[in-house]
């Protein structure tokens, strides 16, 4: 037994859909004997096709192909196995069911099915097989623009066409033939009746034999392949038949034309097949005389006009909710206006700060390589300047310069000799903590207080003017030590050892300093 298939849709038996309702349904299969397969998909497709043969292009022995295509529904799920691989699987005997589920979007246009072309909706399962041709089964279904003729009041505005026609005996006018069709609605829906009036006053010397009400269908196909082309198509909806109307008199006929199911105006032409209705009045006069022909466009939508007061508060509450629609989707759509406009902002600022630290890190960087290269001219030069000095509250760096002996005259002042070192100091760093220390880099001192410092070495009579330190302490009894105090929240001591026997215990402040406002105090023993 073969493979079987039954596609059905829930709750819709018949498979008619509007645009932007849920479709669903179930696929069952039955299968007696294991196969080898590779998968199982169901497909959603919609699609508008025209095709049709120009004869005569470019000649007449040659013809062309007008064609055209649109999707505008292509949904597939696989429900056995994938397509990621080519591998095959077995598909054991028995029977199976599948669902499926879709949201039909809101712009699909109407079924159509004509001369030159179709608008198509079906479900496909297909069941890919190892080396044979696909197993496919296809059930279609009934998708319906909605045009809901309450939405709009120019619906409800009465139809009425008014025209008149002198005809010619014996090369003389004879009077006028006057026709008035009339409708209470511009637009019904399939399933109404179009109630009218027809009015016809013949004062002509010329008989009406028959008059004729139509309602006729338009449909015009467009193409892009090879080059943009219409063609055009009418079919008979509906159709009543009245009888004579002599010369000099006049008649009134009323009637009706049933709305069979038929698909709605198109609205929107976003298809190339385009679906309009009209209604045409054709009065045969007898003789050789011209028809009078009249015509008038139709609306035909898919609800109908309701009367009454509660299709007025129907079409109220319609107004109403489409107003609030609006207004949340107004409202949304400014929001996530505002959304974007906040995240920008926030980017901007976080690439402002990206770009300062960046800048504040360059400046850093060079201001450190700068320090390192005074530092590293300095110590070329001989002299004692600042460095890399740790920030830890623990730590002393102890600077030893090694005493000179003196003379044997005694002296109240120690001498130049006394205190300059005789090599390079010593620099002892400790820390009683067990954590390493951070190093921070500090600001060397200038030429000027350099060639300060070597100067007041030399006097007897001041210690250590214009220094960029702050304060000198006392440290030993017979030795004069003088502590440098950095600038940042570290104390940090530099005992600078010298001569100094005969001078007596003093202490002596120091005028702050003209470079960094510090201060320097010195303490002798």
């Amino acid at each position: 037994m073969p493979i079987e298939c039954l596609i059905s849709f829930d709750n819709n038996p018949q498979g008619v859909y509007y645009a932007g309702q849920e479709l669903s349904g179930v696929v069952d299969l039955s299968v007696d004997a294991t196969k080898r397969i590779k998968g199982i998909h169901v497909t959603v497709s919609g699609y508008a096709k025209i095709r049709w043969i120009k004869k005569g292009y470019p000649r007449d022995s040659e013809r062309a192909m007008c064609r055209a295509y649109r999707s505008y529904l292509s949904s597939r799920s696989y429900v056995l196995g994938s397509c990621a691989n080519n591998s095959s699987i077995d598909w054991p005997a028995g029977e199976y069911s599948y669902t499926f589920h879709v949201i039909l979007p809101d712009n699909l246009p109407t079924s159509f099915d004509g001369k030159y072309g179709q608008i198509h909706y079906e479900i496909i399962t297909t069941i890919e097989r190892a080396a044979r041709h696909p197993k496919v089964f296809k059930l279609p279904f009934t998708v319906i623009q909605p045009l809901d003729l309450n939405a709009d009041a120019i619906y409800r505005v009465p139809l009425e066409i008014l025209d008149r026609k002198r005809f010619w005996s014996f090369c003389c006018p004879t009077g006028p033939l006057t026709v008035k069709f009339s409708t209470p609605y511009c637009g019904y829906a399939p399933g109404q009746k179009i109630h009218f009036v027809l009015y016809i006053n013949n004062e002509s010397s010329i008989d009406i034999t028959e008059c004729e009400v139509k309602l006729k269908q338009e449909v015009s196909y467009e193409s892009h392949d090879p080059q943009h082309e219409y063609r055009y198509d009418k079919h008979l909806i509906a159709r009543k038949q009245f009888g004579n109307v002599l010369r000099w008199s006049r008649k009134v006929y009323r009637g009706y034309l049933d709305l069979p199911s038929i698909p709605p105006t198109s609205v929107k032409p976003t298809c190339p097949i385009s679906v309009n209705y009209s209604i045409k009045i054709i009065v045969n006069p007898t003789e050789f005389h011209w028809k009078l022909k009249l015509k008038i466009p139709l609306t035909i939508g898919s609800i109908p006009i309701m009367d009454g007061p509660e299709a007025l508060l129907r079409f109220n509450r319609q107004q109403q909710q489409h107003q609030v629609v609006s207004q949340n989707l107004q409202m949304s759509t400014q929001q996530r206006q505002r959304d974007r406009d906040r995240d920008r902002d926030m980017n901007l600022d976080r690439e402002r700060d990206r770009d300062r630290d960046r800048d504040r890190d360059r400046i850093s960087a060079s201001v450190q390589q700068r320090r390192i290269s005074s530092i590293n001219n300095n110590n070329n030069h001989g002299r004692l300047v600042g460095g890399l000095l740790p920030t830890n509250s623990n730590m002393n760096m102890i600077v030893n310069v090694s005493p000179t002996p003196t003379s044997s005259t005694p002296s109240s002042t120690p001498t130049t000799a006394a205190l300059r070192p005789t090599a390079m100091p010593a620099i002892l760093v400790t820390s009683d903590s067990d954590n390493p220390p951070d190093y921070i880099p500090m600001m060397p001192p200038s030429y000027e207080d350099a060639m300060a410092l070597s100067e007041k070495f030399s006097d007897d009579t001041e210690f250590l003017t214009n220094v960029s330190m702050s304060s000198i302490l006392s440290a030993q009894a017979d030795v004069t030590t003088k502590t440098l105090y950095d600038e940042s929240s570290s104390r940090l001591r530099l005992p600078l050892s010298c001569q100094d026997s005969a001078a007596p215990e003093t202490d002596e402040e120091v005028a702050p300093n003209a470079r960094g406002g510090e201060s320097l105090s010195c303490e002798k023993k």
